[in-house]
């Protein structure tokens, strides 16, 4: 019987067993079941990604409730048919009192809606190398381009080297660079046994192929950085009708009245017409339909280099956009490919140099040949490996013997003299520059100064620039994320910022003694710099004369971060960062940044 009960036990037992088992299998088929999708079922959608990042949102972080942005700000964002995630925006409350440290403490946002999330931010990062440079080098702080003789003078002879030394100035014009040359004669030297030397070593490894970016290698905003950048990196080239025989001539306009473009020629706000003067044009002083042709010119002159001295005029219809007529430019000439139109009357075009060590060498040879005619020395650029500061030039041998016997037993080492400098503007004055008008390459040769001039290190290089402003953030701004930045102008898609970052900066500024300066610098909403255009979108737009503000825009970007003074008189910092697909060309995109300035101008 023992046996019997045992049995029956043990089929009971294995009964449930199967039964657990066949359990198991059938829910194991349900579930499988669940995670397959018949051709009825409805399927979920991708989670979005970023357009500049391809990061899932998910994986960047939790978003916030629309609700959270006041309604006037919503609906613009319901009309912009753009993710409601791809947008960061924040607006903050300043103290009275902008100067009074010790109110430093953050306000409470008015409100604030993804704005730990990082964004590229285009051309509004340039915030932050111009106030880094006012806060480290001082708003007075000016470049020195050098000019040394490395050698002995001997009845204006001299028998050595001359040396032009960059200093990384963001703004030498044509003008400067000759007139620095020039002052070798001022010296008395009227012939050189010797070579010049280029020495623009001061920034390393800094060049890149101008069309990497976006293909446009001509564009201005696509030029490179120096040590010895002159014309922003850039040519302007120059057409001047020339008329038919019996021309019937127009009442020639007020020239005064054409727009120079003294440091707008590399801006990045490349939607903004007011801030891409790469192409200015006057009316015409020349009946169009008796303009046979074009004269031609180039600045700066530029050796070796060759191009047509007249290109052929069309009776097509100006359009003010249109550059079609520009050919190839290399570092050894310009080609023109098709007729430009006469309509257009005088017109100039800023076109980036492929190579700007090419670029300020055979400017400089073309200049020289000007100043000394009959000099027969190479032009070469500095050897990486001489410390020319440093070291004694050889007693020349073509001197007299009884000059080399007095130099060798009484005379001093040959080390270079400084014969002198042409000075740039002052910082404060250059930031203006940049800020207002989005000039790139001004950004990179102040970013790329930090580490020469605030860091007191020989060579600046992208790393070292990048590494400065991180160790500066971090001592100034050390509860907000650092940028990551592998562009200083914020022409770059793999720049990041965070708005609460850029916030951070803003209120910084606020109260620091440049504050004025720093604010001066962005331009005034609807009257000025690239933010001038939001009187023609919105003409009865309220932040209109009451808000400074730096624009940015990319294919995939629109930005603008600032400050904004509300109907109350109190200051406010602002940012605003969308990043979705050809955001750039989504008017009702830009809308919703400026109804965040509106919104902030009422307050």
């Amino acid at each position: 019987m023992k046996n019997s009960r045992q049995s029956v036990g043990l089929q009971t037992r294995v009964t449930q067993l199967l039964s657990l088992k066949t359990g198991l299998l059938l829910g194991m088929a349900c579930l499988s079941l669940v995670g397959h999708t018949s051709d009825t079922t409805q399927v979920q959608p991708p989670i979005p990604t970023d357009p500049v990042t391809k990061q899932s949102h998910a994986v960047m972080g939790q978003r916030d409730p629309v609700s959270k942005l006041p309604e006037t700000i919503q609906a613009k964002l319901a009309q912009a048919n753009i993710p409601t995630d791809s947008m960061s925006m924040v607006v903050q409350p300043l103290t009275d009192n902008p100067q009074n440290a010790a109110s430093t403490t953050p306000q409470t946002p008015l409100f604030s809606y993804n704005a730990d999330v990082p964004r590229t931010p285009a051309s509004t990062q340039k915030l932050i190398p111009t106030y880094v440079a006012l806060d480290s080098l001082g708003k007075d702080f000016v470049w020195q381009t050098k000019l040394y003789q490395h050698g002995f003078v001997w009845k204006g002879t001299l028998y050595g080297d001359v040396i032009v030394q960059g200093s990384g100035d963001p703004k030498l014009e044509n003008e400067r660079l000759y007139q620095l040359l020039a002052m070798i004669k001022a010296q008395g030297i009227k012939q050189v046994q010797g070579n010049l030397i280029i020495d623009n070593r001061q920034f390393d490894g800094v060049d890149f192929d101008v069309n990497a970016f976006d293909g446009k290698g001509l564009r201005p905003y696509n030029a490179q950085p120096n040590a010895l950048l002159t014309n922003f990196g850039t040519v302007e080239v120059d057409l001047v009708p020339l008329p038919k025989p019996n021309a019937t001539p127009v009442v020639k306009p007020n020239t005064n009245s054409v727009t120079q473009p003294t440091t707008t020629s590399a801006s990045t706000d490349i939607d903004n017409p007011a801030a891409n003067l790469e192409q200015i044009q006057s009316k015409p002083s020349i009946n169009p339909k008796d303009v046979a042709a074009y004269q031609v010119s180039l600045k700066p002159a530029l050796a070796n280099f060759t191009m047509p001295t007249t290109l052929k005029a069309s009776q097509e219809p100006c359009n003010s956009n249109q550059d079609d007529w520009i050919g190839t430019l290399t570092s050894t000439g310009l080609s023109f490919h098709q007729t430009a139109s006469a309509f257009c009357g005088e017109q100039k075009r800023y076109l980036t140099f492929p190579d700007g060590d090419v670029l300020v060498k055979q400017q400089i040879i073309a200049d020289w040949q000007k100043i000394l005619p009959n000099f027969t020395g190479n032009i070469e650029f500095a050897n990486p490996a001489v410390a020319y500061m440093q070291q004694a030039k050889a007693i020349p041998q073509a001197l007299p013997w009884y000059i080399r016997l007095y130099l060798k037993y009484f005379g001093k080492p040959l080390t270079p003299k400084l014969v002198g400098y042409v000075a740039s503007n002052p910082l404060h004055e250059q930031i203006k520059d940049i800020n207002q008008h989005s000039n790139n390459v001004m950004t990179e040769q102040i970013a790329l100064s930090l580490p020469l001039y605030a860091d007191k290190q020989r060579i600046s290089t992208y790393p070292k620039t990048f590494a400065y402003i991180h160790q500066w953030w971090q001592q100034k701004l050390p509860q907000a994320q650092p940028p990551v930045m592998t562009r200083a102008s914020g022409l770059c898609r793999d720049c990041r910022v965070a708005p609460n970052s850029m916030l951070a900066l803003l209120t910084l500024a606020y109260h620091s003694p440049n504050f004025t300066l720093y604010r001066d610098s962005l331009g005034v909403a609807g009257e000025s710099g690239t933010i001038k255009a939001l009187k023609l979108r919105q003409p009865n737009n309220p932040a209109i004369g009451h808000a400074w503000i730096k624009t940015g825009t990319l294919d995939n970007v629109t930005s603008m971060a600032g400050y904004v003074q509300g109907r109350s008189g109190k200051w406010y910092a602002v940012v605003g960062m969308i990043n979705a697909d050809n955001v750039k060309n989504n008017s009702n995109a830009k809308a919703v940044l400026d109804e965040m300035l509106a919104w902030t101008a009422l307050q």
